[in-house]
């Protein structure tokens, strides 16, 4: 790994490492076998040069702004940054120090049988609900859980004193209690809390593991552990039994739980690196742990799932199981400490009090105030607006909450396809949300701009650390890969077919969203002249990587016509499917031309490009640079706005629709054949047309504001977009027109229907930001009626994720266009948190 760093290092300082030194020159002094031996280097040379696709470019990085040095770093070293787990913490450091819980019930086989242990959040462990219900992204967040017969609140606190350390100190309260409406056990209900704490690193000094001895009795509290990271320095970690506010009498005041005490057990071992790593398993530790127990003592009557309470030499993995009778509450306490000795000094005891018991609730009171003050004051809605219902606020701010609360933290490298085959690209870190923590808990390109919105609007700096993140993962040709899978907690949750990311595909620069707000503000002078000052100098750092992204999408997914663009990717030799995927375009299985080859003519790539060469132009003006650096961008945003070329390419005067291009038939179908797969079957030939598919695609022109408010190309879209029989139903406007042939088809018999006719956020909301944009344009001819349609597709969206919300408890992935249930990937934090903006019309 070191020599690799070194190699990267080279290439950094130069994009030609063999030109720095004259070999070319001193040839002609060699003899002979000086001049063989001379090739030979240069072969050696160039062979061991990294190709391009594994190249960073070569531009400072974002992330070592000033603005995201200093007191920001300080405060945002430790966070909930492993989005999939039901609870995680680390550092944000290449190796980070870890903490994780897991819950589960130490008195039934059940746990062992059903594998009832919950530690990364699934789908297939069925909880009514779970989700953070307030995060800030910095120093707090509560979550709430539902599973089966328990209601489990999470709380957690950041917070600095006088002798805190690098990072500051973290407090978790964990409080369980029988969920609402459960049937009474016939049995006393118990539930085990097992928290843990480990080093990636080589610890820097070793741990102690219960240095006090056992403790007698959880309510006083008992130092768990203590150690030296690289990290943070020397460190402590602390459990205190606490009495929760909810088991308190009705006055309120705080009384401690009537119940036998908590339970402690334990265990410290070393966590290995390499293809088994414990920090990965632990709930796979602890489950080979039950079932040794269980062969010793198989009477179900006598058994119960404690840790052996041992701690090994050299460890670096502790695991501390608090036993609780329900209702209990325990009080995680992670210290770090100034003083090089470490832990275990007189101040530590108060120290620990701060952050537990009536301290630790009085703290967590004053973090929900300030997160509602400011949740106020950045999600009002426009002057003069009705607040809004009870229902919709708690889910607007659940749904901010579980954005922020997913973003995470991850260090690795891409695995990328090059001629040479699949190589690793340099380590880097990535800070990001992610779309769903069940089942895509890492980050994808195409998803972030529309986080970004969010993030954006919660806290402007943070959010330009998340983009700064992804901008330094670009090549030197300018390419970032779409799917971000970097470590091996990203990597274990990753089916192996979309490891291997290719640097010829692309995913919509949907990034340029947030950044045209930031070109915008500067453009307006818009905020404080601090903020202002920030994105100016993110802006202005950002050009070169802006510059290169631009021009990698600009040439690689260039078409064949002038100014028309094509998704690369799409599998034009395959008999398996329906229609081939476009997965570059983020729309998967939306249906494109039937015979994927170098004719087609993408129309929502073409409109991306035109914002994207909006926001560069917007950029490089406020900017000031030079006329000729920034005329380029002006000019190829006239072009891509100029109504004339995008009807030549796009417009079918006949459907009066906009429509992708392409070599195409619709008399196509899957037919099953004897002992094989379906295959693909062609009744009549494909030609070069349009692609008849009314949906998503076809509204780009109006989501990204192309049309003219009075062309009659946007009377009638918007005329389409109302249509029942197209995309208009009572929960949004579905993805792929009712009408069409490919509507709610299956791709292939196992690949089900995903953007063929179900209702998504992210689409919608930009329909409402285009709706409410034409409903501005004074004497439109189209005004009023996009007035009209803004307010009843934002009525229709708000009613039905509240109905869905307050039901299940989830935002969904997608929406029934149907029924209006929410469907696949839940809970889905990523662009479904929109809602929040739809609500307060932002």
């Amino acid at each position: 790994m070191g020599s690799r760093k070194k190699q990267q290092q080279q290439l950094q300082d130069s994009s030609d490492p063999v030109g720095k030194k004259p070999l070319h020159g001193n040839l002609l002094l060699l003899g002979g076998g000086g001049l063989l031996l001379a090739v030979a280097v240069l072969i050696a040379l160039e062979l061991s040069r990294a190709p391009d696709e594994l190249r960073p470019l070569s531009a400072p990085r974002l992330t070592s702004l000033a603005e995201f040095g200093g007191d920001y770093k300080e405060r945002m070293l430790w966070g909930s940054y492993r989005p999939g787990l039901y609870f995680g913490m680390r550092t944000r450091t290449p190796k980070g120090l870890l903490a994780g819980l897991l819950w589960f019930d130490p008195d039934t086989l059940d746990t062992l049988m059903n594998r009832e242990m919950r530690h990364a959040a699934t789908q297939e462990d069925e909880l009514a609900r779970y989700g953070w219900v307030r995060h800030d992204g910095e120093q707090y967040g509560r979550q709430t859980l539902v599973d089966k017969d328990c209601n489990i609140s999470l709380t957690m606190v950041k917070h600095w004193g006088p002798e805190s350390g690098r990072g500051g100190d973290w407090a978790v309260r964990v409080h369980a209690r029988h969920a609402d409406g459960s049937k009474p056990s016939q049995r006393r209900r118990r539930l085990s809390f097992a928290m843990y704490i480990s080093d990636e690193d080589k610890p820097k000094s070793p741990w102690s593991v219960l240095p006090f001895g056992e403790p007698s009795d959880l309510k006083d509290g008992v130092h768990l552990v203590s150690g030296g990271s690289s990290v943070v320095g020397p460190w402590s970690f602390h459990a205190v039994e606490s009495a929760h506010p909810e088991d308190g009498p009705p006055s309120g005041k705080q009384t401690r739980p009537v119940s036998k005490r908590a339970r402690l057990d334990h265990l410290a071992v070393p966590a290995t690196e390499g293809e088994y790593d414990l920090r990965l398993s632990v709930r796979e530790l602890i489950m080979s742990i039950v079932y040794e127990q269980y062969q010793r003592h198989p009477d179900e009557g006598k058994f119960r799932l404690y840790l052996p309470n041992s701690a090994s030499t050299g460890c670096n993995l502790g695991i501390f199981q608090v036993t609780v009778w329900l209702p209990g509450s325990v009080d995680f306490v992670f210290l770090s400490h100034k003083n090089p000795e470490g832990a275990g000094g007189p101040e530590d005891e108060a120290r620990v009090a701060a952050l537990s018991g009536d301290a630790l609730t009085q703290l967590i009171a004053n973090h929900e105030q300030r997160y509602d003050q400011h949740f106020e004051e950045v999600f009002s809605g426009p002057a003069g607006s009705e607040p809004l219902p009870e229902g919709q606020l708690e889910m607007a701010k659940a749904a901010v909450s579980n954005l922020i609360g997913s973003m995470g933290y991850f260090y690795g490298s891409s695995q990328v396809k090059t001629e040479r085959g699949v190589k690793p690209a340099w380590d880097a870190p990535l800070f990001t949300a992610v779309p769903s923590r069940s089942f895509f808990p890492r980050g994808f390109l195409w998803d972030e701009g529309f986080h970004q919105l969010l993030v954006q609007r919660w806290s402007p700096k943070m959010s330009r650390d998340s983009i700064a993140h992804w901008l330094d993962l670009m090549n030197v040709q300018g390419w970032i890969p779409r799917e971000q899978i970097l470590g091996a907690e990203a990597l274990e949750r990753v089916p192996e077919e979309f490891v291997v990311q290719d640097p010829t595909h692309a995913n919509p620069p949907s990034l340029f969203l947030p950044i045209a707000n930031m070109a915008h503000q500067l453009q307006q002078e818009q905020g404080e002249a601090e903020e202002l000052a920030a994105i100016k100098a993110f802006v202005s750092a950002a050009w070169p990587r802006l510059e290169a992204w631009y021009t990698w999408f600009n040439t690689s997914q260039a078409g064949k016509e002038p100014t028309s663009y094509r998704w690369h990717g799409r599998n034009a030799t395959t008999q398996l499917e329906l229609n081939p995927k476009t997965l570059a375009s983020g729309l998967d299985d939306y249906p494109r031309a039937s015979h994927p080859g170098t004719d087609e003519r993408h129309l929502d790539l073409r409109c991306w490009m035109a914002l994207a060469s909006e926001a560069m132009a917007k950029i490089g003006t406020a900017l000031g640079l030079p006329a000729h650096r920034v005329a380029p961008y002006i000019a190829t945003h006239q072009a891509l706005s100029d109504l004339g070329i995008l009807n030549a390419l796009h417009w079918d005067s006949e459907l009066q629709m906009y429509l992708d291009w392409g070599l195409h038939t619709e008399e196509v179908k899957l037919q099953r054949r004897t002992y094989s797969a379906p295959a693909m079957r062609v009744a009549t030939p494909p030609s070069l047309r349009h692609v008849p598919h009314f949906g998503y695609v076809s509204l780009f022109p109006l989501l990204m504001r192309l049309l003219p408010p009075d062309s009659r190309e946007l009377g009638a879209t918007l005329d389409h977009l109302a249509n029942t029989d197209l995309l208009w139903t009572r929960f949004g406007l579905r993805s792929l027109a009712a009408t069409s042939s490919m509507y709610k088809k299956h791709n292939t018999p196992s690949d089900k229907p995903y953007w063929r006719g179900q209702v998504w956020v992210n689409v919608n909301y930009l329909a409402l930001r285009a709706l409410k944009h034409y409903a501005g344009q004074q004497g439109g001819p189209y005004q009023e009626q996009a007035a009209a349609l803004y307010a009843q597709l934002r009525a229709h969206i708000l009613e039905n994720l509240e109905v869905q919300y307050s039901g299940h408890g989830y935002l969904y992935e997608q929406y029934d266009d149907v029924n209006g249930r929410g469907s696949g990937s839940h809970p889905f934090n990523g662009w479904t948190a929109l809602i929040a903006l739809i609500a307060v019309e932002a």
